[in-house]
């Protein structure tokens, strides 16, 4: 019987590793630099427009949870199908998450448009100056779910193959075209000299919709993409046009054993996040700002644990679906060591140069002062939180889904929130405060990781 695994892709399990893990890496860097040129772009246009942005970002991450639910229940589906050599299984979870998506997706456009981009801006504590453009910018991106859905799904179900190129390839596409959309349709028309000679650049002069725009043509072209791949790539569930697409029961009960937990977990972190933007709100549009910012700058600290999550994913899965604990654990080993170490190292440069990386995102002074300080709160603690989002992977590779959620639900609603109100408010810290709040959690979501790897019991679980 041929492998279809990538258990044995390089020569030694560490280069095993490297191959599945830097495009999946990559990716994550080119998405937040994407996030970090289109949040550059928009805080151009000064500090309500940043925050016209930033009160959406919580209600994106609530979305966006609910496609991550989906996909890591037919990631998990494909990997340990592979594993365990049933590759037809393993293309009817391919096909049956087509459907899936599709569905979840036009229900959350309906969802979006008449009642998350209308009610949320005002719910959230938004001022006046700022609800149209935030209004805008929720209304546009509700119209690309569905393109979002094929996006996230598709993309783990091909990790789950154990193929992490492709992946990369459809969001650089995808994000090249939003650096472009950004570059056109925010700005007005405007004189660029380029060697000494001016032009006329063409610009739409949309501001906060102009970005919208552009991020949610470029998820429409990364999701073209990754469904086209699907059927032309040449990976061990490469589907043929023709073919059964309906949800089947014992596939989808079987994705819902995964796919539930995850969702409750994203939902209690990023319904978390929705209420801890509330209270950042409070803050003033300041404060909602140099959030925002600092989220950002964070975005590219944690993008390797991302990546390493990923990777984890696959190779726990396709181990375990081919009864080899001991190959899963020598992954996971890897893995946790090359990631806590990368995150170090980044982490530094970050606590070292934070004012100046600030001051490179906005020219506002007082945003630059605070987000220095709030960034060198999330540097000094992201080495935590790296560790807990490598975990995540690996429970979701392994179907030990319950252990994230408790963590979640306890490091969300009793050591965040809560802290985050008391010191911003009863405290008097504002938005450093609540920054540090969020330290105080991660680093104990870190702690909690580390001793269920020890333990072994995220081995145990079965889906």
């Amino acid at each position: 019987m041929v492998d279809s695994t990538v258990l044995n892709l390089g020569k030694t399990p560490a280069n095993t590793v490297f191959k599945l893990s830097w495009p999946a890496i990559a990716e994550q860097l080119l998405t937040s630099m994407a996030s970090l040129i289109d949040t550059a772009m928009v805080s151009s246009a000064g500090a309500a427009a940043t925050a016209s942005v930033a009160i959406n970002v919580s209600t994106v991450w609530l979305l966006n949870g609910i496609f991550t639910a989906l996909s890591a229940g037919y990631m998990y589906i494909v990997a340990h199908s592979i594993g365990e050599q049933r590759i037809e299984r393993a293309c009817d979870a391919a096909r049956e998450s087509i459907t899936a998506s599709a569905l979840i997706g036009l229900v959350l456009m309906i969802l979006v448009e008449l009642i998350i981009a209308p009610n949320f801006p005002v719910w959230l504590g938004g001022s006046d100056e700022i609800i149209p453009d935030a209004r805008s910018y929720m209304h546009i991106l509700g119209f690309a779910m569905v393109s979002q859905a094929f996006t996230v799904v598709f993309s783990d179900v091909i990790r789950g193959a154990g193929n992490t190129r492709l992946p990369l390839l459809a969001n650089f596409i995808g994000n090249i075209c939003n650096i472009i959309g950004n570059f056109l349709l925010i700005f007005d028309t405007r004189m660029v000299t380029f060697f000494d000679n001016s032009y006329t650049l063409w610009g739409a002069g949309l501001g906060v919709s102009g970005a919208a725009i552009s991020t949610s043509m470029s998820q429409t072209v990364s999701g073209v993409i990754l469904l086209m791949a699907l059927f032309l790539a040449n990976t061990p569930i490469k589907l043929k046009f023709k073919g059964d697409y309906k949800l089947k029961y014992q596939t989808t009960i079987r994705m819902l054993r995964i796919s539930i937990p995850v969702l409750i977990e994203r939902m209690t972190i990023c319904v978390g996040q929705v209420i801890l933007t509330g209270i950042i709100s409070g803050a003033g549009t300041i404060g909602l700002a140099v959030h925002q910012l600092v989220n950002q700058v964070e975005s590219i600290l944690y993008l390797p644990a991302y990546g390493f999550a990923t990777t984890a994913t696959t190779l726990v899965g396709q181990s375990l679906g081919a009864n080899n604990e001991k190959k899963a654990d020598e992954f996971v080993h890897i893995i946790c060591v090359a990631n806590t170490l990368m995150l170090i190292g980044v982490c530094i440069v970050v606590f070292i140069f934070a004012k100046q990386i600030i001051a490179i995102l906005t020219p506002n002074a007082e945003v630059v002062r605070l987000g220095n300080i709030g960034l060198k709160i999330t540097a000094a603690t992201e080495p935590f939180f790296a560790i807990s989002v490598v975990m995540g992977g690996i429970c979701r590779g392994s179907g030990d889904v319950k252990f994230p959620l408790i963590v979640s639900l306890v490091g969300m609603w009793i050591l965040r929130l809560f802290p985050a109100y008391l010191l911003a408010f009863t405290f008097g810290f504002g938005v450093i405060g609540i920054e540090a709040a969020i330290g105080f959690d991660v680093t104990l979501r870190g702690f909690a990781c580390v001793l269920r790897l020890k333990s072994g019991k995220w081995k145990l679980k079965k889906a």
